[in-house]
C-alpha cells in the first residue's frame, strides 16, 4: 500500500459521489479489502479489483495514532481454503452468530467512535469481510473555540495564529487554484484543509487536492498580495508574520453504499451471482451481495479523530449450482506416484508429509 493507491481510489471514489453536501470517506478502510479479494478472485472479477486496489495486499498500516484491523465472519460449517494465512490470520476469523457480535467489535476497534457494523446479518449472508480504522490525534497549536452565530444558530467556531508559515501555499490545479492548509499534529500525521474559488464543486477540489505535489506559492509571496482562494492580508499586533486560521468545529457521519459505484471498486463482475468468484476463500461458489462503509470525522479545537468500518458480504451464488462436485482437499500428509499410462509402470513414488505441505504445496483452486 503506498500513497498514490489509496490517493487514486479516494480521488475516483468521491468523483463518483453525487451532490454537494458534508460527506467524509475512507479510502483507507476499502483498500485492504479490495486487495485481499483480488488475490482471492478469478478472471474477470480478479483483473478488476486488482485495477481497483492499484496494487497488492501488504498487510495493514499501523501506527500509536492510528489503528487498523481485519476481521473474518464465516457460517459454520462453510469451508475455507487452507493457505489463506498470509492474508488473514487465524485470529482474525469468526463464527457469524448474531448482530449484537459484530457491532461488538466494531466498537471495540474504533474505541467506541463507531457503534454498528454497517452490514446487517441476513440468513442467507455465508461470509463477511471487514476492515476498521481509528485515527485519534492532537493539534500541535490547539485552537481557541467559542459560538458563533450562523444562520440563526449558534456554531462552534474555532481560530488560532500559527506563526509557521510553511503551513500555508497556494497551488494551481485542474480545478483553478487552490489554497492548501496544512494543520500539524504531534505525531505522525497532519489535516491539509484546501478551499478553491467559490464556484468550485466539492469532487473538483478534493480530487485536485489528493493529487498536489510541490510546494506551490508560498507564504513570502501571500504576504507580497499573490492572490488565493479564501486568504486575506489583515494587520495585527504581532510583530512577526503568522498564519491565522478560523474555521467551524465539524463532526460528519457518513454511511455509505459502495455497489452505488460498484464499478469504482473493481465490484461489478463480483456481484454477478450466476457463478462463483472467489475460489481461493472458499470451495463454495460466493459471490459479493452487499458492501457499505461506516465513516465518522471531528474536527476540534485540540485534535481530530476518525473512524471507519467497511464490510463485504458474500452470499452463495445460487445460480451457479447447476451440479455437483466431489471437493477432495489434500490439507493433510499425501502419496503420489507417477505412472506411465500404457503400462501401468510406476516412474517415480513418494510422499508428501506435514512440513513439506505448509512450505511448498497450494491445494487446487477451482476457476
Amino acid at each position: 500500500m503506498d500513497a498514490h493507491q489509496v490517493g487514486r481510489l479516494t480521488a475516483r471514489w468521491i468523483e463518483k459521489l453525487p451532490g454537494e453536501d458534508s460527506t467524509v470517506v475512507s479510502g483507507l478502510g476499502v483498500w485492504p479489502l479490495l486487495a485481499i479479494l483480488a488475490e482471492v478472485a478469478n478472471e474477470p472479477a480478479r483483473t478488476e479489483l486488482a485495477e481497483a486496489a492499484g496494487g497488492p495486499y501488504d498487510g495493514l498500516l499501523q501506527t500509536p495514532e492510528l489503528r487498523m484491523a481485519l476481521g473474518l465472519w464465516t457460517r459454520a460449517g462453510l469451508p475455507l481454503q487452507p493457505d489463506l494465512d498470509h492474508l488473514i490470520p487465524p485470529e482474525v476469523r469468526r463464527t457469524l452468530t448474531d448482530q449484537a457480535a459484530l457491532d461488538d467489535w466494531v466498537a471495540e476497534q474504533t474505541g467506541g467512535l463507531l457503534q454498528r457494523m454497517p452490514i446487517e446479518l441476513t440468513s442467507d449472508l455465508l461470509l463477511l469481510l471487514a476492515s476498521a480504522l481509528a485515527l485519534e490525534m492532537a493539534w500541535v497549536r490547539p485552537f481557541l473555540g467559542r459560538s458563533h452565530p450562523v444562520g440563526g444558530t449558534q456554531r462552534r467556531w474555532l481560530s488560532r495564529s500559527d506563526p509557521d508559515l510553511d503551513t500555508i501555499g497556494r497551488f494551481d490545479t485542474a480545478a483553478g487554484p487552490l489554497t492548501i492548509v496544512t494543520v500539524r499534529g504531534t505525531g505522525e500525521f497532519d489535516v491539509r484543509l484546501s478551499v478553491g474559488q467559490p464556484d468550485r464543486p466539492r469532487a473538483a477540489v478534493l480530487t485536485a487536492a489528493l493529487q498536489v505535489t510541490g510546494e506551490g506559492v508560498g507564504a513570502a509571496e501571500l504576504l507580497r498580495g499573490a492572490e488565493s482562494p479564501a486568504v486575506q492580508i489583515i494587520e495585527t499586533t504581532t510583530p512577526e508574520p503568522t498564519v491565522q486560521l478560523s474555521l467551524p468545529y465539524f463532526e460528519i457521519t457518513a454511511t455509505h453504499n459502495l455497489l452505488e459505484q460498484a464499478e469504482t471498486f473493481g465490484l461489478a463482475t463480483a456481484t454477478d451471482g450466476r457463478r462463483g468468484h472467489f475460489p481461493g476463500l472458499s470451495p463454495v461458489p460466493l459471490s459479493v451481495s452487499d458492501a457499505k462503509q461506516a465513516v465518522m470525522a471531528e474536527f476540534s479545537a485540540r485534535g481530530f479523530k476518525a473512524a471507519a468500518v467497511t464490510a463485504v458480504a458474500m452470499a452463495l451464488s445460487r445460480k451457479a449450482l447447476v451440479g455437483r462436485a466431489l471437493f477432495v482437499q489434500l490439507d493433510r500428509p499425501f502419496g503420489f506416484i507417477a505412472v506411465h499410462r500404457p503400462t501401468g509402470i510406476p516412474v517415480v513414488a513418494g510422499w508428501v508429509a506435514a512440513d513439506a505441505y505448509r512450505e511448498a504445496v497450494r491445494p487446487t483452486r477451482r476457476g
